[in-house]
């Protein structure tokens, strides 16, 4: 019912393979490193090393895309990721033998930000999360042995696993969507870096864990440094159409035939 209010529709066959990888990459690939590298990665290196994947998204953009940082946006992002490394100090950021499962979790999911809005540029953001998201269940189904004891248990941990599914997982992914629906993927990538500092925010009110003085002024930095990369993005003039002026959003009933090529600007 929810699905036919909103106007999801079965994809097209040209659309699966798209699809398919973005819920290999962001949905399930993505999600299994990270947790995997957390086991044994503080929170502090883990924020630190994955501020990787917006550096990587803006890398692989330019070929991808077409996309390319202005100097001021390149500047922008890196005073945001030497505030993450500040933040991740100030957490004592201590890595080990996780670290580079985090370090390609943090590359799979810049693959997943250059596949996503290459996607958004033929198909509505919300169709393109529902079906990706339901490929990316598919294949975590193998690595979900815990599943049938958190249903069975019911009460707390089932409203944990509803908890994470719908408002940890699927609502900030339909928001993403949106958002690279709108915006260069170079644009909404640094973004990324915040989660962070919001990450102690969070902490701070919500569970009592005082941030220090430098965590605290590595995330302004952080935050300053996300500000110049949107400031530069608008000072910059448009170019020629790329996939986000396909459709997207903005164009949502566009039929969408095949991957939108790259723009050559």
């Amino acid at each position: 019912l929810l699905a036919r209010r909103l106007g999801i529709t079965l994809p097209e066959r040209s659309q699966l393979p798209l699809l398919a990888a973005l819920g290999a990459t962001g949905y399930t690939g993505y999600q299994l490193l990270l947790s995997a590298g957390e086991e044994t990665v503080s929170a502090g290196a883990s924020a630190l090393l994955f501020a990787a994947a917006p550096v990587l998204a803006a890398v692989l953009a330019l070929p991808v895309l077409g996309e390319r940082m202005s100097g001021r946006g390149v500047a922008g992002l890196g005073v945001a990721v030497a505030g993450v490394a500040v933040v991740g100090i100030g957490q004592g950021a201590s890595a080990s033998h996780g670290a580079p499962l985090v370090l390609l979790a943090a590359l799979v999911y810049a693959i997943w930000v250059v596949l996503q809005k290459r996607a958004v540029g033929g198909m509505p953001a919300v169709q393109m999360t529902v079906w990706a998201t339901w490929f990316g269940a598919l294949f975590a189904v193998p690595f979900a042995s815990g599943l049938p004891a958190a249903i069975g248990a019911g009460g707390p941990p089932l409203l944990a696993l509803v908890f994470l599914g719908v408002v940890v997982t699927t609502i900030p992914f339909l928001l993403w969507s949106w958002a690279l629906s709108q915006v260069d993927a170079t644009v909404a990538g640094p973004c990324l870096l915040l989660i962070g500092p919001v990450a102690v925010l969070i902490a701070w009110l919500g569970l009592g864990e005082t941030p220090t003085a430098i965590t605290l002024a590595g995330g302004a930095v952080t935050a300053a440094g996300v500000l110049l990369v949107q400031l530069a993005a608008r000072a910059t003039p448009p170019g020629p159409p790329s996939a986000r002026g396909a459709s997207g959003s903005r164009a949502s009933g566009t039929r969408w035939r095949g991957a939108p090529r790259p723009s050559s600007a």
